[in-house]
């Protein structure tokens, strides 16, 4: 009896040692999968970003910044005289901008685009090469050809180093929107004024502009309900002509390519006494879900013969004191979320109005390049540029985003087994006391 009861209360000890250690590996696995899965809800915005909200002291704030691309960019343009008048030429090249808050050249702009020529270099213009800066504080290499033979070329090649930022001001403190200096002569570029492709001064858009907002909105609050309507009125069509309509002919007409649901929010706001302008270049891709990878290479041309593959683009930039011109692309945000927001594959060559150059056969709000000719000339050209990845903090995302899967996928793995072998042990010992 004493022998029976002493290995009973053994095994009942040993039954509640089992126990309790079962207890402790399965609430310690819960807690493990409890704090897995506030990991994963917390890291789960690292699919997508990893925001660092930034604010200036030159007049840019609010605006978070996410992911980021470095591309290597080479521009190679040669032309070719045939016949005709001997090299009556005159070249326009508009240079990448350089678009951060530190630039005395794009004052007051979020850091979209971090811009830096390597390398320039232009063979067989007849006079020195300059460069020119227009009154948007954008800047241009001019030269020209006025004694080329038959076969003689020109060319022009560049290479820059170009940062694109993914740049958010979705967050902006409403408090911290300072008030507009009208003299300010921003507002004589990009606001007081009617002007062709910009008719502020029409009166169906002056009135539909009012009746779209509130007097009491702020200006993003304005800009939102603009871009909205704009995005909600227009028709998009890829057909039109490279002729620019204007806001106007957008307006009446509700159709457009991009640069008809620019023009038309811009006068919008302009009409409100919101600064605004036109952003145009170009589009490494129209499809905006790609994740560009290291070493990840593009290649683009436009031909005298008409052939070409460049995605020129136009979009929109206004402009909140205290908080800066503010980036969204109405077109895009038809199909996606581009309101106060712009991402890493939008490239730009010339902000604030359409491009216009003395003697071009056509105004153009695509400026690159721009050739001026005598009609007696014939002549061959190709305009070839080419982009590669050379570092981006996408693959960094990625691999944190891996890393803290793993984790999460190892943690509840080892506490599973150790559940599973907590249970085995747990029926052993109840079948060895089953048989006392």
């Amino acid at each position: 009896m004493f022998f029976f009861r002493k290995n009973t209360r053994t095994n009942k000890n040993r039954d509640f040692y089992y126990v309790t250690k079962h207890n402790l590996i399965y609430l310690t696995t819960m807690k493990a999968f409890k704090l897995a899965l506030l990991l994963l809800i917390v890291s789960f915005p690292l699919n997508f970003s990893i925001e660092l909200a930034v604010s200036s002291s030159d007049g840019v704030s609010n605006y978070s910044t996410s992911r980021s691309v470095t591309y290597q960019v080479e521009i190679n343009f040669t032309l070719t005289h045939l016949s005709g008048s001997n090299g009556d030429y005159l070249f326009k090249f508009s240079r990448l901008n350089d678009r951060q808050p530190n630039s005395s050249l794009t004052q007051y702009s979020g850091p979209y685009q971090e811009s830096e020529l390597q390398y320039s270099s232009i063979i067989g213009s007849d006079n020195d090469p300059f460069i020119y800066r227009d009154r948007f504080n954008n800047t241009y290499d001019i030269f020209n050809g006025t004694s080329l033979s038959s076969n003689d070329t020109i060319t022009l090649n560049q290479q820059y180093e170009v940062t694109l930022n993914e740049v958010f001001f979705n967050n902006v403190n409403t408090s911290e929107i300072g008030v507009y200096d009208t003299s300010d002569e921003m507002f004589s570029l990009y606001c007081n004024n009617s002007e062709l492709y910009y008719e502020r001064d029409d009166i169906n858009i002056n009135a539909k502009s009012y009746s779209i907002v509130n007097p009491s909105d702020n200006p993003i609050v304005k800009a939102q309900k603009i871009n909205d309507w704009v995005v909600d009125h227009l028709v998009y069509s890829d057909s039109l002509p490279a002729q620019e309509k204007g806001a106007k002919w957008a307006y009446d007409n509700q159709l457009g390519d991009c640069s008809e649901y620019s023009s038309l929010m811009i006068t919008l706001l302009r009409c409100q006494g919101i600064p605004a302008r036109k952003v145009t270049g170009f589009v490494i891709t129209n499809n905006p879900s790609i994740v560009p990878q290291l070493g990840q290479e593009w290649s683009f041309y436009t031909r005298s013969d008409g052939q070409y593959n460049l995605l020129g683009h136009a979009w929109v930039e206004y402009y909140v004191p205290n908080i800066g011109w503010i980036a969204c692309d109405p077109t895009w945000d038809e199909n996606g979320d581009y309101f106060n927001y712009i991402d890493y594959f939008h490239l730009n060559l010339n902000i604030g109005a359409w491009f216009s150059m003395p003697g071009l056969p056509d105004e153009s709000e695509f400026p690159h390049p721009g050739i001026v000719y005598s009609v007696t000339s014939t002549f061959d050209y190709e305009y070839n540029l080419n982009l590669k990845v050379i570092s981006t903090d996408t693959d960094i995302t990625e691999m944190i985003v891996i890393i803290v899967v793993v984790s999460i996928v190892g943690v509840v793995i080892i506490g599973v087994t150790l559940l599973i072998r907590s249970n085995r042990k747990k029926r052993k010992l109840h079948e060895q006391a089953s048989n006392y």
